[in-house]
């Protein structure tokens, strides 16, 4: 017969009961483990997977900015020929004059039409007198039509008359940024300017230099240049050049030769 001993229900001594708890612990801890480790690996697909969407993204965006500036002729990057200053302007006047004259303008600034009414003129008979060398630049900024604008005067400059067509584009400033100088209108300035042949027209339809004003823009930035018209003599800008009647542009003029 069994006796009590063989069946000891007695609660277990106190050693046990620290195992026990010290068991429970562990595998309350490796759990834990084992939970962060599963959410640091969600987190970081989703970080993977919230990069991949940003590159997608970029992607798109960078897609529609190369669709929409390829809107219009295909520049071919082409400068026209006899540009100087790294092929940002066409230079008219004798080199050795004592004051060169930097004129960067866009076509559409209302600001430089201003300039170029008032002093337009000036500028020619300092050429023709010898006193100054004008370097034109036509930095196209307001759009398209700027880009279309700078591209004809590039032809023009090509054919040998581009303060004459640079004359007619500004006698015919549309507003800026409402479609205008268009093609017809362009080769109806050239016509006016004496620029009539098939040579002209071919360059202006294909966009020849479609590119060039952005270039010349590009160039007026990194001079540190930041409205137009900006008018320099042998290197100084004058301040507020569209502001200027022409006596006191010549005045300027004047004073430049002076101290050069």
């Amino acid at each position: 017969m069994a006796s009590k001993r063989d069946h000891d229900n007695r609660p277990p001594a106190r050693g046990s009961k620290r195992q026990a708890a010290r068991l429970r612990a562990e595998a309350m801890r490796k759990e834990a483990e084992a939970r962060a480790l599963a959410e640091r690996r969600r987190e970081r697909f989703l970080r993977a997977g919230i990069s991949a969407g940003i590159l997608v993204v970029v992607a798109v965006i960078a897609i529609v900015l190369v669709n929409r500036s390829s809107d219009g002729p295909e520049g071919t990057g082409a400068i026209p020929s006899g540009t100087v200053d790294g092929g940002t302007g066409v230079a008219v006047g004798e080199a050795e004059a004592p004051v060169t004259i930097d004129y960067w303008f866009d076509f559409q600034c209302p600001f430089c039409g201003e300039f170029e009414a008032e002093n337009g003129p000036v500028l020619e008979e300092l050429t023709a007198a010898g006193t100054a060398r004008v370097v034109y630049h036509p930095a196209a900024f307001l759009g398209e039509e700027s880009d279309r604008a700078s591209n004809a005067f590039g032809c023009a400059i090509d054919a040998g008359r581009p303060v004459e067509y640079l004359t007619e584009l500004f006698a015919n400033q549309p507003e800026e940024r409402t479609g205008g100088y268009t093609t017809d209108d362009l080769l109806a300035a050239g016509e006016a300017a004496g620029l009539d042949d098939a040579v002209f027209e071919s360059c202006v339809r294909d966009g020849t230099y479609a590119d060039w004003g952005r270039h010349v823009l590009d160039v007026f930035r990194d001079e540190g240049l930041e409205a137009t018209p900006s008018v320099l003599l042998n290197g100084e800008p004058l301040d507020n050049p569209a502001a200027m009647s022409s006596d006191e542009f010549r005045a300027a003029v004047d004073a430049a030769v002076t101290t050069s």
